[in-house]
Protein backbone atom coordinates (compact mmCIF):
# COMPACT_ATOMS: atom_id res chain seq x y z
CA UNK A 1 0.00 0.00 0.00
CA UNK A 2 2.83 2.54 1.14
CA UNK A 3 6.34 2.00 -0.21
CA UNK A 4 8.93 4.57 0.33
CA UNK A 5 12.24 3.59 -2.06
CA UNK A 6 15.57 4.51 -1.74
CA UNK A 7 14.86 8.23 -0.16
CA UNK A 8 17.13 11.09 0.38
CA UNK A 9 16.26 14.20 1.52
CA UNK A 10 18.72 17.24 2.71
CA UNK A 11 17.51 20.35 5.08
CA UNK A 12 19.59 23.17 5.08
CA UNK A 13 22.68 21.54 3.28
CA UNK A 14 22.31 18.19 5.89
CA UNK A 15 21.40 15.21 4.82
CA UNK A 16 18.49 14.01 7.04
CA UNK A 17 17.01 10.97 5.28
CA UNK A 18 19.57 8.03 3.60
CA UNK A 19 18.11 5.85 1.46
CA UNK A 20 15.30 5.50 3.25
CA UNK A 21 12.94 2.28 2.43
CA UNK A 22 9.34 1.25 4.37
CA UNK A 23 6.87 -1.15 3.46
CA UNK A 24 3.67 -0.62 4.96
CA UNK A 25 0.83 -3.29 4.21
CA UNK A 26 -2.98 -2.40 3.48
CA UNK A 27 -4.86 -2.47 6.57
CA UNK A 28 -2.24 -2.41 8.69
CA UNK A 29 -0.70 -0.28 11.78
CA UNK A 30 2.80 0.34 10.84
CA UNK A 31 4.68 1.68 14.15
CA UNK A 32 7.96 4.36 12.87
CA UNK A 33 10.17 4.37 16.55
CA UNK A 34 13.43 6.36 16.85
CA UNK A 35 14.97 9.07 19.30
CA UNK A 36 14.26 13.04 18.73
CA UNK A 37 15.96 14.02 16.00
CA UNK A 38 16.32 10.36 14.15
CA UNK A 39 14.12 11.56 11.21
CA UNK A 40 10.81 10.48 11.85
CA UNK A 41 8.89 13.57 11.38
CA UNK A 42 11.13 14.16 8.19
CA UNK A 43 10.15 10.78 6.44
CA UNK A 44 6.13 11.56 7.40
CA UNK A 45 6.51 15.02 5.90
CA UNK A 46 7.72 13.26 3.05
CA UNK A 47 4.92 10.38 3.02
CA UNK A 48 2.42 13.21 2.37
CA UNK A 49 4.23 15.36 0.15
CA UNK A 50 5.17 18.63 2.31
CA UNK A 51 8.63 17.80 1.25
CA UNK A 52 10.00 16.72 -2.03
CA UNK A 53 13.24 13.54 -1.56
CA UNK A 54 16.46 14.25 -3.29
CA UNK A 55 16.78 10.90 -3.91
CA UNK A 56 14.19 7.64 -4.48
CA UNK A 57 10.42 8.26 -4.39
CA UNK A 58 7.12 7.27 -2.44
CA UNK A 59 4.67 5.18 -3.90
CA UNK A 60 0.74 4.71 -2.91
CA UNK A 61 -0.81 1.76 -4.60
CA UNK A 62 2.41 2.25 -7.00
CA UNK A 63 1.53 5.91 -7.70
CA UNK A 64 3.76 8.47 -6.69
CA UNK A 65 1.95 11.06 -3.98
CA UNK A 66 4.41 13.97 -5.84
CA UNK A 67 1.67 16.39 -6.92
CA UNK A 68 -0.79 13.85 -6.45
CA UNK A 69 -4.04 15.39 -6.06
CA UNK A 70 -6.31 12.41 -5.90
CA UNK A 71 -3.84 10.22 -3.55
CA UNK A 72 -3.95 12.97 -1.09
CA UNK A 73 -7.83 13.91 -0.91
CA UNK A 74 -7.90 9.88 0.76
CA UNK A 75 -4.95 10.86 3.03
CA UNK A 76 -5.46 11.27 6.83
CA UNK A 77 -2.62 13.27 8.13
CA UNK A 78 -2.15 14.10 12.22
CA UNK A 79 1.08 16.16 12.91
CA UNK A 80 2.30 16.34 16.27
CA UNK A 81 1.97 20.46 16.08
CA UNK A 82 -1.79 20.99 15.21
CA UNK A 83 -2.02 23.85 12.83
CA UNK A 84 -5.49 25.07 12.39
CA UNK A 85 -6.74 28.50 11.74
CA UNK A 86 -6.81 30.07 15.24
CA UNK A 87 -9.59 32.90 14.26
CA UNK A 88 -11.82 29.75 13.34
CA UNK A 89 -14.19 28.01 15.88
CA UNK A 90 -14.38 23.91 15.71
CA UNK A 91 -17.61 24.14 13.81
CA UNK A 92 -15.78 26.57 11.58
CA UNK A 93 -12.84 23.85 10.97
CA UNK A 94 -15.60 21.10 10.19
CA UNK A 95 -16.99 23.46 7.24
CA UNK A 96 -13.72 23.89 5.96
CA UNK A 97 -13.34 20.13 5.57
CA UNK A 98 -17.08 20.00 4.53
CA UNK A 99 -15.91 21.81 1.43
CA UNK A 100 -12.28 20.88 0.87
CA UNK A 101 -12.80 17.10 1.07
CA UNK A 102 -15.42 15.47 -1.35
CA UNK A 103 -15.17 12.42 0.20
CA UNK A 104 -16.74 13.99 3.86
CA UNK A 105 -18.85 11.28 5.05
CA UNK A 106 -21.26 12.96 7.53
CA UNK A 107 -22.63 9.81 9.32
CA UNK A 108 -18.84 9.34 10.39
CA UNK A 109 -18.22 12.47 11.02
CA UNK A 110 -21.74 12.63 13.75
CA UNK A 111 -20.46 9.68 15.36
CA UNK A 112 -17.14 10.93 16.21
CA UNK A 113 -18.66 13.91 17.26
CA UNK A 114 -20.74 12.09 20.27
CA UNK A 115 -17.41 10.32 20.94
CA UNK A 116 -15.50 13.31 21.26
CA UNK A 117 -17.52 15.93 22.63
CA UNK A 118 -15.92 18.95 21.19
CA UNK A 119 -17.85 22.02 22.42
CA UNK A 120 -18.52 23.06 18.48
CA UNK A 121 -18.01 27.22 19.41
CA UNK A 122 -15.10 27.03 21.11
CA UNK A 123 -12.26 29.43 19.76
CA UNK A 124 -9.07 26.69 18.61
CA UNK A 125 -6.69 29.02 20.36
CA UNK A 126 -8.39 27.87 23.39
CA UNK A 127 -8.72 24.45 22.51
CA UNK A 128 -5.82 22.16 24.57
CA UNK A 129 -3.60 19.89 23.06
CA UNK A 130 -5.54 16.96 23.75
CA UNK A 131 -8.42 18.74 22.65
CA UNK A 132 -6.91 20.00 18.96
CA UNK A 133 -5.48 16.15 18.70
CA UNK A 134 -8.91 15.11 18.81
CA UNK A 135 -10.45 17.75 16.91
CA UNK A 136 -7.44 16.70 14.29
CA UNK A 137 -9.09 12.77 14.58
CA UNK A 138 -12.72 13.74 13.78
CA UNK A 139 -11.76 15.78 10.95
CA UNK A 140 -9.13 13.54 9.37
CA UNK A 141 -10.98 9.93 10.01
CA UNK A 142 -14.96 11.86 8.72
CA UNK A 143 -12.97 11.90 5.21
CA UNK A 144 -12.65 8.42 5.53
CA UNK A 145 -9.18 8.20 4.73
CA UNK A 146 -7.99 5.01 2.66
CA UNK A 147 -4.32 6.33 4.44
CA UNK A 148 -4.00 7.43 7.78
CA UNK A 149 -0.44 9.34 8.91
CA UNK A 150 0.05 10.18 12.13
CA UNK A 151 3.69 12.16 13.73
CA UNK A 152 3.45 10.86 17.64
CA UNK A 153 -0.38 11.66 18.11
CA UNK A 154 -0.18 11.10 21.54
CA UNK A 155 2.64 13.28 22.55
CA UNK A 156 2.15 15.61 26.06
CA UNK A 157 -1.50 13.76 26.11
CA UNK A 158 -2.71 12.49 29.55
CA UNK A 159 -3.08 8.95 29.91
CA UNK A 160 -7.34 9.13 29.57
CA UNK A 161 -6.79 10.72 26.31
CA UNK A 162 -3.66 8.93 25.01
CA UNK A 163 -6.37 5.72 25.53
CA UNK A 164 -9.12 7.31 23.58
CA UNK A 165 -6.77 8.10 20.37
CA UNK A 166 -4.87 4.64 20.35
CA UNK A 167 -8.23 2.72 20.70
CA UNK A 168 -9.80 4.92 17.90
CA UNK A 169 -7.10 3.63 15.70
CA UNK A 170 -7.09 0.51 16.23
CA UNK A 171 -11.06 0.51 15.87
CA UNK A 172 -10.29 2.30 12.19
CA UNK A 173 -7.99 -0.54 11.09
CA UNK A 174 -10.70 -3.04 11.86
CA UNK A 175 -13.69 -1.63 10.74
CA UNK A 176 -12.63 0.38 7.68
CA UNK A 177 -9.35 -1.34 6.62
CA UNK A 178 -7.53 1.58 7.03
CA UNK A 179 -3.65 1.56 6.37
CA UNK A 180 -1.81 3.83 9.01
CA UNK A 181 1.64 4.69 9.95
CA UNK A 182 2.05 6.66 13.57
CA UNK A 183 5.34 7.71 14.62
CA UNK A 184 6.38 7.66 18.26
CA UNK A 185 9.52 7.05 20.14
CA UNK A 186 7.61 5.20 23.07
CA UNK A 187 8.05 1.34 22.56
CA UNK A 188 5.24 0.88 25.09
CA UNK A 189 3.20 2.45 23.43
CA UNK A 190 3.59 1.31 20.01
CA UNK A 191 3.69 -2.54 20.94
CA UNK A 192 -0.12 -2.33 21.47
CA UNK A 193 -1.61 -1.70 18.46
CA UNK A 194 1.31 -2.34 15.53
CA UNK A 195 1.49 -5.33 13.38
CA UNK A 196 5.24 -3.87 12.03
CA UNK A 197 7.53 -2.43 13.36
CA UNK A 198 10.60 0.29 11.70
CA UNK A 199 13.51 2.25 13.54
CA UNK A 200 15.03 4.87 12.45
CA UNK A 201 18.25 5.82 13.71
CA UNK A 202 20.37 9.18 12.45
CA UNK A 203 18.58 8.63 9.10
CA UNK A 204 18.47 5.56 8.10
CA UNK A 205 16.02 2.52 8.31
CA UNK A 206 17.86 -0.05 10.67
CA UNK A 207 15.47 -2.45 10.92
CA UNK A 208 12.25 -3.32 9.81
CA UNK A 209 10.10 -6.49 10.53
CA UNK A 210 6.59 -7.51 12.24
CA UNK A 211 6.13 -7.30 15.77
CA UNK A 212 5.83 -11.03 16.01
CA UNK A 213 8.71 -12.20 14.51
CA UNK A 214 10.49 -9.36 16.72
CA UNK A 215 9.31 -11.19 19.43
CA UNK A 216 10.13 -14.56 18.51
CA UNK A 217 13.65 -13.50 17.15
CA UNK A 218 15.30 -12.75 20.64
CA UNK A 219 13.93 -14.45 23.84
CA UNK A 220 14.71 -14.16 27.56
CA UNK A 221 15.55 -17.21 29.61
CA UNK A 222 15.41 -17.81 33.44
CA UNK A 223 17.71 -20.30 34.89
CA UNK A 224 19.26 -21.39 38.40
CA UNK A 225 21.64 -23.91 38.71
CA UNK A 226 22.75 -25.42 42.02
CA UNK A 227 26.95 -24.51 41.44
CA UNK A 228 26.42 -21.25 39.64
CA UNK A 229 26.58 -20.74 36.04
CA UNK A 230 28.94 -22.89 33.76
CA UNK A 231 31.76 -21.38 31.97
CA UNK A 232 30.53 -22.99 28.72
CA UNK A 233 26.71 -21.32 29.17
CA UNK A 234 28.97 -17.85 29.21
CA UNK A 235 30.80 -18.22 25.95
CA UNK A 236 27.96 -19.11 24.10
CA UNK A 237 27.73 -17.25 20.94
CA UNK A 238 23.81 -17.15 20.45
CA UNK A 239 23.24 -15.27 23.99
CA UNK A 240 23.24 -11.52 23.93
CA UNK A 241 23.78 -11.07 27.69
CA UNK A 242 23.73 -12.76 31.35
CA UNK A 243 22.19 -10.99 33.98
CA UNK A 244 21.42 -12.38 37.63
CA UNK A 245 19.15 -11.82 40.18
CA UNK A 246 20.56 -13.80 43.30
CA UNK A 247 20.82 -17.10 42.39
CA UNK A 248 18.58 -17.07 39.01
CA UNK A 249 20.34 -15.82 36.12
CA UNK A 250 18.18 -14.08 32.82
CA UNK A 251 19.79 -15.01 29.83
CA UNK A 252 19.03 -13.09 26.73
CA UNK A 253 18.87 -15.34 23.44
CA UNK A 254 19.22 -13.89 19.96
CA UNK A 255 18.88 -17.40 17.72
CA UNK A 256 18.77 -20.78 18.17
CA UNK A 257 16.91 -20.98 21.57
CA UNK A 258 16.21 -25.35 21.11
CA UNK A 259 20.24 -25.52 20.89
CA UNK A 260 20.64 -23.11 23.69
CA UNK A 261 18.18 -24.79 25.96
CA UNK A 262 19.32 -28.24 25.14
CA UNK A 263 23.30 -27.03 26.10
CA UNK A 264 21.78 -25.00 29.50
CA UNK A 265 20.23 -29.12 30.35
CA UNK A 266 23.18 -31.00 29.84
CA UNK A 267 24.41 -28.79 33.14
CA UNK A 268 20.94 -30.11 34.87
CA UNK A 269 19.64 -26.82 36.01
CA UNK A 270 17.19 -26.53 39.05
CA UNK A 271 14.77 -24.12 36.76
CA UNK A 272 14.52 -23.30 33.31
CA UNK A 273 12.14 -21.71 31.62
CA UNK A 274 11.68 -18.56 28.97
CA UNK A 275 10.10 -15.32 29.42
CA UNK A 276 7.90 -13.06 27.66
CA UNK A 277 9.67 -9.68 26.37
CA UNK A 278 8.27 -6.05 26.16
CA UNK A 279 9.68 -4.44 22.43
CA UNK A 280 11.52 -2.61 24.85
CA UNK A 281 13.52 -5.06 26.08
CA UNK A 282 14.16 -6.33 22.62
CA UNK A 283 15.18 -2.97 21.42
CA UNK A 284 17.91 -2.74 23.67
CA UNK A 285 19.51 -6.06 22.77
CA UNK A 286 18.82 -5.76 19.13
CA UNK A 287 20.33 -2.20 18.48
CA UNK A 288 21.03 -0.95 21.80
CA UNK A 289 18.66 1.51 22.68
CA UNK A 290 21.02 4.47 22.63
CA UNK A 291 18.64 7.36 22.84
CA UNK A 292 15.55 6.25 22.92
CA UNK A 293 12.82 7.19 25.02
CA UNK A 294 10.96 3.57 27.12
CA UNK A 295 8.03 4.65 29.18
CA UNK A 296 5.45 2.92 30.99
CA UNK A 297 2.01 3.99 29.72
CA UNK A 298 -0.89 3.08 31.73
CA UNK A 299 -3.54 2.21 29.24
Amino acid sequence: MIKVRNVDKFLGGTKILDNVNINVNKGSVYGLIGPNGAGKTTVIKTLVDIYKPENGEVLIDNENISDNKKLKSKLGYISDFQYFYPSFNVEDMIGFFKETFPEWNEKRHIQLKKLFKLESKKKIKHLSKGMKTQLALLLNLSIMPNILILDEPTSGLDPVIKRKVLNLIVDEVSVNETTVLISSHNLGELEQICDHIGIIHEGKIVLENSVDNLKTDVRKLQVAFRNGLPDDIKNNENILNIESIGKVYQIIVKDNLDIVMADIRRFHPILLETVDMSLEEIFIYKIGGEGYVFEDIAL
